[in-house]
């Protein structure tokens, strides 16, 4: 989660995509009503990284699906 383009994150790892999906819907209804905050669920594996969620500017941008796994 970012308050600011550009700005420092707020970050948390979870093992299982469901909790950390969950946490990103609770942090939505927390801090998604402000245009600036950026929050997304990515998922890393071998050293890379994907985004699985992500709302900017108040509104989902990006979704995988649910079935999705990381590479």
């Amino acid at each position: 989660m970012q308050f600011t383009a550009g700005g420092p994150a707020v970050t948390g790892q979870w093992s299982r995509e469901q909790t950390a999906r969950a946490t990103f819907t609770s942090w939505i209804g927390l801090y998604g009503s402000n245009p600036d905050v950026v929050l997304r669920v990515t998922a890393t594996s071998g050293g890379r990284t994907r985004v699985l969620t992500s709302r900017e500017h108040g509104r989902l941008v990006a979704t995988a699906s649910e079935n999705t796994r990381p590479c």
